[in-house]
């Protein structure tokens, strides 16, 4: 306390210089509402000074308000006390009308309290779509929306493209056989005939089969079982194809061009150096060339191309150019040809061949960020041109349905609503990202999620020299892991979170790799580290908008 009624005040961890128009007792709590009056803030005193018991103080607080005490409605307010998070009577009496009508109070009022915190405003759309997002997933929601369309018997063209879109996005991974099966489906279906020809040329598809006759079949082969599997049956295939047998010939005809690139990729500056001067290999060169096609590449190859090859293993120039240039014939034709993974091609229902784990990673991405809806209003906004996503089906659905189709259309569509809230967040010099996807096609056993977070580049994307990424994962051995990847001057440090014994040892064994692929990208690994889940929180990066720090220049308090 100060002469002429002045005194200290404070407010969480700030103090001030009040001037007071009523009487406080020096060292006890109240509760203040702001009031604002032109450049002069005034804090009216509410009730008399707190006692200890938080829960009599709320329920004083409530009544000084004129709210209705209820055991979810005292939770609410006691919760934003105890984080010191400020309100206002508005917000709090929407807030508690949407905590009521919510089957899970708990996490109702932790979804109210991010609102506030977050400064959004407190309506019920904004409510379900935070609340779908927090109690559920999005692989579940689609899954749920899914099974109930497949329910109805007779689909409007617009249930039958939502059906479509849903499936592409949750498809699982398929083995070798759907992968290969789906392969000459696609194909079929482009007109391409790269599979049709090496069968063909092999002799596992009869020389009187023309393409026209063997596009058909496979596209009906396709039709007739594509709404009721998931995947294609192996068995009874057009043509009655031996699948074991074909797939064998194209593994084969994949070594080919994998062995043919390799010794291409080794000996090309060679021999075209020595062509150069018109000039033989040197004799220990050339033997190391032909030893090492005659070991790994000629056992692979037809009958026909292993005499080809044969004769054109002479040291001079003339053969030596002969022989790079089958080489490289043989690394073309069989380059495409692999039947081990697999993934939708976008905005079809077709399988594509895609040989890179990281391409398959990146095209999922792709397609949850061009068919999901997640950018639908700003590209409305920007006046470009909209796909058609399961979000703008979504709302057109809710228009055209009802009963349990309509009420699984409506979660997805909060549930999307949630991720757009979540996606972005950003400051003058910081940003933040988040997205998240169905991760049964890359093998996951849930939705995988990535947080991103950094400064700002100029054009206002994440600096990648300056970063921090987490990925959040449920595998199908290892379970829950959280990976937790930190860039510092292209410097990267990596903290690996998993409860799964002997994990650590196997970190160690695929940290050279790691560190090579990262310093291919001119990036350098600093530290990789495994700790349990159970040893503390998962870690998460902090929202933007929830710092709470009052402003306290230039302002008079009056009390």
């Amino acid at each position: 306390m100060f002469p002429n009624n002045k005194a200290q005040i404070q407010l969480g961890a700030k103090n001030m210089i009040a001037q007071l128009e009523v009487s406080l007792t020096t060292g006890e709590n109240y509760h203040f509402q702001v009031q604002t009056t032109g450049d002069v803030i005034r804090l009216k005193v509410l009730g008399e000074q707190l006692n200890s018991q938080l829960q009599e103080n709320v329920l004083k607080l409530m009544q000084h308000l004129g709210l209705k005490a209820t055991k979810s409605s005292a939770a609410l307010m006691k919760l934003l006390m105890n984080e010191k998070i400020p309100f206002d009577k508005e917000q709090l009496t929407k807030a508690i009308q949407l905590v009521e009508g919510a089957k899970n109070k708990g996490q109702a009022q932790q979804v109210i309290k991010e609102m506030i915190t977050s400064k959004l405003p407190i309506t019920d759309s904004i409510f379900q779509a935070l609340y779908t997002k927090s109690t559920s997933g999005l692989s579940e929601q689609m899954n749920a929306l899914l099974k109930q369309l497949k329910r109805d018997t007779v689909q409007v063209p617009l249930q039958q493209d939502l059906t479509d879109r849903l499936s592409m996005m949750l498809g699982r991974p398929l083995n070798s056989k759907d992968t290969f099966i789906n392969q000459i489906i696609s194909e079929a279906a482009d007109n391409s005939q790269h599979l049709f020809n090496l069968l063909k040329n092999a002799g596992l598809i009869r020389s009187a089969i023309n393409f026209s006759a063997w596009k058909e079949n496979w596209v009906d082969f396709y039709n007739q079982n594509h709404a009721n599997q998931s995947r294609m049956p192996s068995e009874g295939l057009p043509f009655q194809l031996n699948l074991e047998k074909s797939m064998q010939h194209l593994e084969q005809l994949n070594n080919i061009g994998k062995m043919s690139k390799t010794i291409i990729q080794q000996w090309t500056n060679s021999i075209v150096q020595a062509l150069q001067n018109i000039a033989p290999l040197e004799s220990s060169t050339f033997n190391t060339l032909k030893q090492q096609i005659e070991k790994a590449l000629l056992p692979i190859l037809p009958l026909k191309q292993q005499k080809q090859i044969v004769e054109l293993l002479q040291n001079n120039p003339a053969s030596l150019r002969k022989l790079l240039t089958g080489l490289q014939a043989l690394a073309n034709n069989y380059a495409n040809v692999n039947s081990e993974q697999s993934i939708m091609k976008e905005g079809q229902g077709m399988p594509l061949l895609i040989t890179n784990p990281k391409e398959q990673f990146l095209a999922q991405i792709r397609q949850v960020l061009q068919y999901t809806g997640l950018s639908d209003e700003n590209q409305l906004m920007n006046n470009q041109q909209q796909t058609t996503t399961i979000k703008s089906m979504l709302t057109q659905l809710l228009q055209q349905s009802d009963g349990m189709v309509n009420e699984r259309s409506q979660q997805l569509l909060h549930y999307i609503n949630g991720l757009q809230i979540h996606s972005v967040n950003e400051s003058a010099n910081f940003i933040q990202a988040s997205l998240q996807f169905p991760g049964e096609k890359l093998g996951l056993n849930g939705d995988m999620q990535l947080d991103f977070e950094g400064k700002k580049t100029e054009t206002g994307e994440i600096n990648p020299d300056f970063c921090r990424i987490l990925f959040y994962l449920n595998l199908a051995n290892l379970n829950e892991t959280v990976i937790d990847m930190n860039i510092q001057k292209r410097t990267v440090a990596v903290t690996i979170y998993n409860d799964f014994e002997g994990l650590n040892d196997k970190a160690n064994q695929l940290k050279p790799l790691l560190k090579q692929g990262l310093e291919s990208l001119d990036y350098h690994l600093s530290n990789v580290q495994v700790k349990t889940l159970k040893q503390g929180k998962r870690p998460m990066l902090e929202i933007p908008g929830q710092n709470n720090t009052i402003s306290l220049q230039g302002v008079d308090y009056r009390i």
